[in-house]
């Protein structure tokens, strides 16, 4: 019979702990908190957890390895052949719904397809992927979502700061998600931002079922109002047709109805995601100002739409931003029962953490680790057996993940050819050398100033 994989003695949990498990919490999986990025940022939280596995790995081999922590039985991956493993064999019969998961995103998107299992996993997968044009590569409203960009992106011209760049793009994105006359509704963005802070505690946080149901039944009015152009016009289309799904799958162990899928309920998981994809752009922002040669790929490209539509360089350069800085700062699963990994076991309930830096920036398997090198998105090498997953992968991959890049590189490319970029000295001599395994997005200031019209020929 299989033996038990190996369980972190108590010293090893302790550096575990103090190394890698803390500092994602500290920094706030949910809603990062700008403090604890500060700190993160000055002690290489990164470089520090990327250490510590490294050393788990010599004195346990490629694991997983088990921490008892809380109650719970907790499994570091270790090894990139396991990452691919839990991502291509979700949700059966590694979860994505994990119990921390679960009680974070239940503060304010308690029916999500993240934190849902069979039966109403698949059609709500089905609802989002539908509502996303998941499997185009560019979505339905595709042209209106650049316009509303380039529209919002044009009253820049200023020195900013994160929150400052973080107020204008969440106008874009209310109006991408929920239609122009959300454009300046800052309240529902301060509502989720209230209820996500709390969800960064889990299920130690009681929550604000007031706050959460204002926020629900704001979102469900956008829904119902179904504005022409925006994401919550398709998900009203999807679902009106006599309370179904009109092309959903609504017969999983019984009739599904409206009411169990919860339409709207999908829609607080859009403003979250487009809320990292927000970070991901203010840094690459930072990385283009402090780097100017990195722009003339995606200027050019700018200058030449027809031989690049999709912005191949722009989206690229977003998604090095997301491989050197991820915005998911640890990928969980869950298993339902006791699991097989080279001969050695991990018992049901066991959650596995990947922490995606550990790979990202691994030094001893990537020559590009601490490099800006987007090209390795267009010539095949971000493919390779190592994993880099800034979208995620396998089945539970982010389904809005043509939608992101679709936004955000029309973003970069809008800013790349109307304005001249600036960033703070401090960033900018951060971003000198080798890049730095942890970068608080929050400090970041950024100025834009026009450029001269461009004469056509």
């Amino acid at each position: 019979m299989p033996t038990e994989l190996p369980i972190a003695s108590p010293l090893d949990t302790g550096l575990a702990l103090r190394d890698v498990f803390l500092p994602l919490v500290a920094q706030g999986a949910i809603l990062r908190r700008p403090a604890w990025g500060t700190l993160a940022e000055k002690v290489r939280a990164d470089d520090r957890a990327l250490r510590r596995v490294r050393k788990l790995r010599r004195r346990y081999g490629d694991g997983p390895v088990l921490f008892r922590l809380g109650g719970r039985t907790i499994a570091l991956v270790l090894a990139p052949d396991d990452v691919h493993r839990l991502l291509a064999e979700t949700p059966d019969p590694f979860s994505a719904a994990t119990a921390e998961k679960a009680g974070a995103l239940r503060h304010f998107q308690p029916h999500a397809v993240l934190v849902s299992d069979p039966p109403l996993r698949a059609p709500r997968r089905e609802l989002n992927e539908q509502a996303l044009d998941t499997h185009q590569p560019v979505h339905r409203h595709g042209h209106r979502m650049l316009e509303v960009v380039r529209e919002e992106l044009d009253t820049l011209n200023a020195t900013l700061s994160w929150d400052d760049f973080r107020a204008i793009w969440f106008r874009a994105v209310r109006r991408i998600v929920l239609g122009d006359a959300a454009r300046d509704d800052t309240e529902v963005t301060a509502q989720l931002d209230r209820l996500r802070a709390d969800a960064n505690w889990a299920e130690f946080r009681p929550r604000r079922d007031g706050v959460r149901e204002q926020f629900l039944a704001t979102i469900q009015g956008y829904v119902d109002k179904a504005e022409a152009g925006s994401l919550v016009e398709i998900l009203h289309q999807l679902t009106a047709d006599h309370g179904g799904i009109d092309g959903v799958q609504t017969a999983v162990e019984g009739s599904l109805l409206r009411g169990d899928l919860d339409p709207a309920g999908q829609v607080p998981h859009w403003l979250f995601a487009f809320d990292a994809a927000g970070i991901a752009l203010w840094r690459l922002l930072a990385v283009l100002a402090a780097r100017p040669v990195a722009l003339e790929p995606i200027i050019a490209e700018a200058d030449h739409p027809e031989a690049s539509p999709l912005l191949a360089a722009a989206g690229a350069a977003i998604q090095e931003s997301v491989r050197l800085w991820p915005t998911t700062l640890v990928v969980l699963r869950e298993s339902g029962a006791a699991t097989e990994w080279r001969g050695r076991v991990a018992p049901a309930g066991t959650e596995f953490a990947i922490v995606s830096s550990v790979f990202h920036r691994d030094d001893d398997a990537l020559d590009f680790a601490h490099r800006f090198e987007p090209s390795i998105w267009l010539d095949g090498r971000s493919d390779g057996s190592w994993p880099l997953i800034p979208f995620s992968a396998g089945p539970a991959e982010c389904p809005g993940r043509n939608v992101v890049l679709l936004t955000t590189s029309a973003a970069v490319s809008h800013v790349a050819t109307h304005y001249d970029l600036d960033v703070d000295p401090g960033t900018r001599a951060k971003l000198a050398g080798p890049l730095p395994s942890t970068l608080n997005h929050a400090t970041i200031r950024l100025g834009f100033w026009r450029k001269p019209p461009r004469e056509t020929l």
